[in-house]
């Protein structure tokens, strides 16, 4: 891959329940960037003419424009939301629609946190039977088992490969999952929660995002004990009716989320010197993988949209 230039944006593939409002919060809050998502297009902001800068009532400021639908991303498009320069970084789950935002000059460079999805799955189905705030709130899940839930038509089924491989309604196959292992070997990196301080670290360091401040170490120290959008309920057993049903839902998803680990583990050479050797790290699945996970002193060889 090309170098990290000074134009290049970073772009934050969110996984809902994933980490990623946690990520959000100390972009925003901690290091005071500009963000691009949902946030900046409420209050009738999605109908100004024009891009600006809002600051919402915690103070985090977000470009007027919402990149985490089709309708908003065409929007931010045709304001030139990318050549603006206004946004630090730019969020979105849609990779593809969001993606044709960028050019040449001004690259995507794409990071992501990944979940195991059948904890994912069973967070999703707790979170929407309260979060009454979210447009996908469902309050009959309140009422309903886990089990209930994984045989209805309410449950994702493998959600990281249909969005990836940009294919959202119709039946996947082996196909869709390589499409989608492709995008993150050779466009991604890779965050994992179950590794949340070290993935975060990646980000920072890659992106090159010192704290400014006392203040912004404590804020960010925080966050990552404290994670954002957390939301206790109870956990399913593993070999449990409802672990099964769940898998079988998110099969393809589960595979990908093995092959995410594999890169989280290979793309640990990126932050490394050169005399460090990276423990438990897989073998490169291929010649692209090994340049995205070759030992550098720079981390220039990350991925890009």
């Amino acid at each position: 891959d090309l170098p990290l230039q000074q134009n290049d944006i970073p772009f934050f593939f969110h996984v809902p329940r994933s980490g990623g409002s946690t990520m959000k919060d100390i972009m925003g809050s901690c290091f005071g960037m500009v963000m691009a998502s949902d946030v900046g297009a409420r209050d009738g902001h999605k109908y100004d003419k024009t891009l600006q800068v809002i600051e919402d009532s915690e103070g985090s400021k977000f470009v007027n424009v919402d990149t985490t639908t089709a309708v908003g991303i065409h929007r931010a498009k045709s304001l030139n939301l990318v050549e603006s320069g206004l946004a630090d970084v730019i969020v979105t789950q849609h990779l593809h629609p969001a993606a044709t935002m960028f050019n040449e000059n001004q690259r995507g460079r794409m990071f992501t946190m990944m979940r195991n999805p059948i904890e994912r799955a069973v967070s999703l189905f707790h979170y929407l039977g309260v979060a009454d705030w979210e447009p996908t709130y469902d309050p009959d899940l309140a009422y309903i088992s886990i089990e209930m839930y994984a045989r209805s038509k309410r449950i994702e089924h493998n959600w990281m490969v249909r969005f990836l491989s940009n294919e959202l309604e119709r039946d996947l196959t082996e196909k869709h999952l390589d499409v989608a292992k492709e995008v993150l070997r050779k466009k991604c990196l890779v965050g994992i929660l179950d590794e949340k301080a070290e993935s975060f670290m990646r980000f920072e360091k890659y992106f090159g995002w010192p704290l400014p401040s006392e203040e912004a170490k404590s804020c960010h120290e925080n966050f990552i004990e404290n994670a954002s959008n957390k939301h206790d309920h109870p956990l399913i057993e593993e070999g449990s009716a409802a672990w099964e049903l769940l898998s079988v839902k998110n099969d393809l998803d589960m595979k990908l989320y093995e092959y995410g680990k594999e890169l989280f583990r290979e793309q640990a050479r990126l932050f490394m010197n050169k005399n460090q050797q990276p423990q438990n790290a897989a073998p490169a699945p291929n010649q692209q993988t090994a340049q995205i996970g070759a030992a550098s002193d720079e981390q220039n060889n990350a991925p890009m949209v």
